[in-house]
């Protein structure tokens, strides 16, 4: 048996055993019979794997460190919600009362019931701010418009149960909520803050809006198959990220969100953003 088809085999192999088997197991075999020795990287090095990337339109010639996600069992997260990622906004137009009698949430289908039980009573939900303040500086340093952008995206969401990214801000570049006249500038923002996401931007750490080099995204896909997409081409990265991404509703007990709650004699709501792959 050649090495190649040694390799093959237990690629094979492995993918089987990820795909079949939920708990720990042993690679060490596979491992041994295509000569690999040392299966795991130290511990200060978060390397995942090099690509070695040639491209024929400029004849650069460069190696890169890409992060690596996988669908191989469940589809990857690009951001992870958690209190960070609340977003708040202000009920008007309902009494306290009223809010008591249609708080309390524990699934995506009761936060839509909230939602209708407010507009019926005759109350609007308007953004406000947002719960942290460091990942809000991070959004307004991708744009000055981001937190209100994603705010009025989020709206959609909850409310419509529409959760492909390119859809919702389909949507909003409709409405304009802005006022920018022109729906493109909603999609051009958007997809920066996805490259964003992808490239070094966290949620509770300040960033300076500096991209790390990891060279694009390594995306292995549920048969094995694994695509490449390189940030030398931003706009087709930045295209498959808007085209491939949802927004996804966390745990509510562990992001505190959706409750309707008084403050100051003021009624407010929270809404989280968690963004996973289709």
């Amino acid at each position: 048996m050649t090495v190649l088809k040694k390799i093959c085999d237990t690629a094979g192999g492995l993918l089987q055993e990820i795909v079949t088997y939920s708990g720990i197991f042993e690679f060490e075999e596979m491992a041994n019979d295509i000569k690999v020795v040392k299966i795991k990287v130290p511990s200060y090095d978060a390397t995942d794997n090099f690509v070695h990337n040639e491209d024929i339109y400029t004849n650069c010639k460069r190696i890169d460190v890409p992060a690596t996600k996988s669908e191989v069992c469940n589809a990857p997260i690009l951001l992870n919600g958690g209190k960070a990622t609340n977003f708040i906004y202000k009920v008007t137009g309902i009494a306290i009362e009223q809010a008591q009698k249609i708080s309390g949430v524990n699934t995506i289908e009761e936060i839509r019931d909230i939602l209708k039980a407010i507009k019926d009573f005759g109350g609007f939900i308007s953004y406000t701010n947002m719960e942290n303040q460091l990942f809000k500086h991070n959004l307004i340093m991708i744009d000055s418009s981001m937190p209100q952008i994603i705010a009025n995206m989020l709206l959609y969401y909850y409310a419509e149960d529409i959760k492909e990214c390119d859809e919702l801000v389909k949507i909003i570049g409709e409405n304009d909520p802005i006022e920018y006249g022109d729906p493109k500038l909603y999609e051009r923002k958007f997809k920066k803050f996805l490259c964003s996401c992808a490239l070094g931007m966290k949620t509770a750490k300040k960033w300076e809006g500096m991209y790390e080099d990891k060279g694009g995204y390594n995306i292995v896909k549920s048969d094995g198959a694994v695509r490449v997409y390189h940030v030398c081409n931003r706009n087709y990265f930045e295209q498959y990220l808007l085209n491939n991404t949802i927004f996804e509703s966390p745990l509510i007990n562990k992001s505190e969100y959706m409750n309707i709650y008084e403050e100051n004699g003021q009624l407010f709501i929270k809404f989280n953003l968690q963004i996973g792959f289709k």
